[in-house]
């Protein structure tokens, strides 16, 4: 009897460790990811070298049952240079992602710590870069990312909600606190976004403000004096296209976009319209030292892109990117147009094989006052009007 009661014991035990631990994960995940890249003009020289179209990457996420449908989570995720195994994102341990906060399917779901905007979350899956054109690699965006719909830039210090799916409607709104003693508005992020899904039919529109944009978004470390944009860092304002407004005030980005599925095709359009505001306020560090005394500078950016699943193994996509710099402080505009090419095979669910090329033409005058030239997103720009890149890989997610 004793024996009978001490075995029911350590198998009552035993449920209830098998139940505690259903009610609790954490998850390792990732992506290795590497390519052969070429660029025909990088100042005037052609560069070949080892990259990835879709950043290597790894995390951990976690989620915990608190009862009563809401749950605790967490996540922190470390992005890493393939070739050299350097950190990414200036050298930051975990600078892709890291945050903690709480979800339910009623109330919907808080986060904490620095993430994607709610505006990425409501668009980027229009864009042909965030998507299949090498969006790690950022060559596949509007000019410069101006838009940041391919997330040069995380938010940091950002308190983010996310609200339940209500019959295909998302509405999603993030703050970031600016973090200077006495200057409450300093740095601080402002975002809202909203996004419907019914059936083929997707469609998103987001709102971004950003006080001090050199600072507080485009510097990987919050309230660094020396942004890593600065010296040509993993953002875009050492960028030609728009490096020249470093001193901004201000930056106010809206974007629209809408995808349709129509049997093995997808079709997506995106719009957004970027201003950097109050040129000449910030003390830009290091940036091409474009004098500006006033004034906006607005982008104005469209994008269609299809893709087709030739196969359920094989897809191939295109794409066409325009976009117009209107100028600011009477110096002159510039326009650019990209064209993506891209296909993917799929070896299994984890791992397929791509080939990206993109080619970019620029005319007029850039934020820099100088003659435009072609400039890739994640890349140095060229000597001339015109800038031709490809890159061919393999892509494994674990």
């Amino acid at each position: 009897m004793k024996i009978q009661k001490t075995t029911a014991a350590i198998l009552a035990i035993g449920a209830l460790s098998g139940a505690a631990h259903a009610q609790s994960s954490v998850t390792l995940y990732g992506i290795a990811d590497g390519g052969i890249l070429f660029n025909n003009n990088v100042k005037g020289s052609k560069l070949y070298s080892l990259s990835s179209a879709n950043s290597s990457r790894w995390g951990l996420q976690g989620a915990e049952d608190l009862g009563g449908g809401l749950k605790a989570i967490f996540t922190i995720e470390n992005g890493y240079t393939l070739g050299t195994g350097a950190l990414s994102q200036g050298g930051l341990e975990f600078g892709r992602k890291a945050f903690v906060g709480l979800t339910s399917s009623t109330y919907g779901t808080v986060t904490l710590g620095r993430q994607y905007s709610a505006s990425n979350d409501a668009t980027s899956s229009f864009a042909s870069g965030a998507d299949w054109a090498a969006s790690g690699l950022g060559y596949g965006t509007r000019a410069g990312d101006v838009d940041n719909v391919d997330t040069s830039n995380r938010i940091q210090n950002a308190i983010k909600y996310t609200s339940p799916n209500y019959r295909g409607l998302t509405v999603g709104v993030l703050y970031s606190l600016g973090g200077q003693a006495g200057q409450f508005s300093r740095n601080e992020v402002t975002d809202a976004a909203v996004s419907y899904v019914n059936g083929p039919i997707k469609v998103g529109a987001s709102y971004n403000f950003t006080k001090d944009p050199y600072y507080a978004t485009f510097g990987n470390q919050g309230n660094s004096s020396s942004p890593t944009s600065a010296a040509g860092g993993n953002n875009n304002m050492a960028s030609r296209i728009y490096g020249g407004y470093a001193s901004a005030g201000s930056q106010q980005i809206i974007t629209a976009g809408g995808s349709y599925v129509l049997g093995s095709a997808t079709i997506a359009l995106l719009y957004s319209n970027t201003q950097f505001q109050n040129l000449g306020q910030v003390n830009a560090v290091g940036s091409y030292g474009t004098k500006y005394n006033g004034g906006t500078a607005t982008f104005n950016s469209g994008e269609l892109n299809v893709k087709y699943a030739l196969t359920p193994a094989l897809t191939v996509a295109g794409a066409y990117i325009y976009t117009h710099n209107s100028g600011a402080d009477g110096v002159g505009s510039a326009k650019y147009n990209q064209f993506n090419l891209g296909t993917i095979y799929s070896l299994s669910k984890r791992t397929s094989l791509y080939a990206t090329g993109f080619f970019e033409t620029a005319s007029g005058v850039d934020s820099t006052g100088k003659q435009a030239v072609a400039d890739f997103s994640g890349s140095s720009y060229s000597s001339n009007n015109h800038q031709l890149a490809a890159i061919v890989g393999i892509t494994h997610k674990f």
